[in-house]
């Protein structure tokens, strides 16, 4: 059987340990590119007036609630529907969004840059009694971070 020197062996271990250590780091880095431009979601509860932070740099806010459906009791010519209307605000300034489920010419879903906004659930869903008080309106919305072109 044929050994190396132990002259050769001496600085042979250490470069193999080196080009590991390389290959690794190399393997992290871009890991870590990836990780950081794959897309990520979260979901938030508001309530009107209430706001969160989404991003570094973009806040969500809650700014009101139009509920037009048909109270229980009531007699109507239409059904109505409900809309959330919400203001993404950040160093651009703010831009609207509106989320509905019914509303014509609205959407359940809508992506603003690189953020989807999708309407998950609503608070209360069906109209409240004719003589009610105005019900506390929440709404579930999962916000969609996607991820940035290269």
């Amino acid at each position: 059987m044929h050994y190396l020197p132990l002259s050769c062996r001496t600085w042979l271990f250490p470069l193999f340990i080196a080009c590991l250590a390389v290959l690794a780091g190399c393997g992290a880095a871009g890991s870590a590119g990836d990780a950081e431009n794959t897309p990520r979601s979260v979901t938030h509860v508001l309530s009107p007036g209430q706001q969160v932070a989404i991003t570094a740099t973009d806040t969500l806010k809650l700014e009101r609630v139009n509920d037009s459906r048909c109270r229980k009791g009531a007699v109507c010519v239409w059904k109505g529907y409900v809309s959330y209307s919400f203001s993404l605000l950040n160093s651009a300034g703010a831009t609207d969004i509106v989320l509905s489920e019914s509303m014509p010419g609205a959407s359940s879903s809508v992506t603003v840059n690189h953020l989807t906004f999708t309407l998950l659930d609503v608070d209360p869903a069906t109209p409240p009694p004719l003589n009610a008080a105005e019900p506390a309106y929440r709404v579930k919305v999962k916000i969609t971070q996607g991820a940035l072109p290269r």
